[in-house]
């Protein structure tokens, strides 16, 4: 009989490897013929995605070029209809009611993602270009990591911002390190958990991500954002919120959800939240005050009842402090994203000070008017927090 390195299992791992180096070869071929005829028309060729199909490779509902209210759909993910927001029969683009009310594809794993569209005059809003660089926190001298590109203050009423490598507010891309040796200066965080050589090599990828995210919605026309909080299974409905674990795995486990190689995933910025806050209003799907003032309409916060779908049966209690699965109720749900507004803190990318990373949009254990949809307060990263996803295409 043959033991385990004998034959048969030789040469299952010989087909194993034949297999994988085979798919390699083929999406080196897929990607390298993008890159042709993208450097020939300017365009990236796409496909015609019909709803509930898997896109093969990066395309469109009608096979026309992506944009604002054509959402590219990424290779590997499927659009679907909601009761909201449905995509058409693939002879045109969207209707606008249905980009307004939140697209969603997801994937083969039913993580869920919907489009949050970002036309140029909003992108606009969203960051500023200096002339000159800035040093971001805890890099200094010959191995400073420098960028020129950072969020603008005030992209939603309030929630102002200063620059990458000053600590007197809150900013985007920076570090976190305290007085020059704690959190993201730790080895434990940026090396243990999330595999960096140094504190600099994690700046030099933050300043990369927040580059590409801009750069995708650009020439996109949007980002889409996770539907459901995280859970240990990913984006997915009525799952067990994952909390109890600090920023840096919540970071990292952000980072491993994507479906194909046209797609990052990664923790929401600061300012993808103000620009998807004030989307829910410009949409129509709240007010104003909802989102800035007091979302207790629509939230799972304290002192709110949270009915079911049905509109009457209560499924949480006024005044009673409990998280619920994730998109539990119809209830907690805007623009088909739920849980923006209550729940649990959404964790964000947006640094704080010399000591914190930014939460959004308050949780059950608080008021809908303390901890509104737009709110921002920030923790120390090494605190035990939960938050939101968003998928860039590539």
């Amino acid at each position: 009989m043959l033991d385990e390195n004998g034959i048969i299992k030789k040469s299952k791992d010989a087909r194993r490897e034949y297999g994988q180096a085979k798919a390699n070869e083929q999406e080196q071929m897929d990607n390298a013929e993008d890159w042709i005829d993208e450097a020939v028309t300017g365009k990236v060729p796409l496909v015609k995605v019909p709803v509930g199909t898997k896109a093969s490779k990066n395309g469109t509902i009608n096979g026309e070029a992506g944009d604002s209210n054509n959402p590219t759909i990424p290779k590997g993910y499927i659009p679907i209809d909601t009761a909201t927001s449905a995509w058409g029969d693939g002879s045109s683009a969207p209707s606008q009611d249905s980009v307004k009310h939140g697209l969603v594809i997801k994937d083969e794993k039913n993580n869920e993602w919907v489009w949050v569209p970002v036309d140029s005059a909003t992108l606009a809003t969203m960051y500023e270009e200096s002339s000159d660089e800035k040093t971001l926190c805890g890099t200094t001298g010959e191995t400073a990591v420098k960028t020129k590109l950072y969020s603008k203050s005030e992209i939603i009423s309030g929630k102002t911002r200063t620059t990458p490598g000053t600590t007197s507010s809150y900013r985007e891309p920076d570090l976190v390190v305290g007085k020059g040796s704690s959190y993201d200066a730790k080895t434990e965080y940026y090396k243990t958990i999330l595999g960096f050589e140094s504190k600099e090599k994690m700046a030099e990828a933050f300043v990369a991500d927040y580059n590409e995210m801009i750069a995708s919605i650009s020439k996109y026309g949007g980002f889409y954002i996770g539907r459901y909080e995280l859970s240990e299974a990913g984006v997915q409905k009525d799952k067990a919120t994952l909390t109890n674990t600090n920023w840096y795995d919540l970071y990292q486990k952000c980072k491993i959800l994507n479906a194909s190689n046209k797609v990052e995933t990664r923790m929401i910025w600061g300012c993808q939240w103000d620009v998807t806050m004030n989307w829910l209003i410009s949409s129509g799907a709240k007010t104003s005050d909802e989102v800035n003032k007091d979302s207790s309409s629509w939230g799972n916060y304290k002192g709110t009842s949270v009915k079911a779908d049905d509109g009457t049966t209560e499924i949480k209690a006024s005044g009673k402090n409990q998280i619920l699965n994730t998109g539990k109720t119809t209830f907690t749900m805007a623009n088909n994203i739920y849980d923006l507004a209550g729940n649990c803190l959404e964790l964000t990318q947006e640094a704080g000070y010399t000591s914190n990373r930014a939460y959004r949009g308050g949780d059950c254990y608080s008021s809908g008017s303390h901890g509104p949809a737009s709110s921002r307060d920030g923790y120390g990263p090494n605190i035990v927090r939960q938050r939101h996803t968003v998928l860039v295409p590539l």
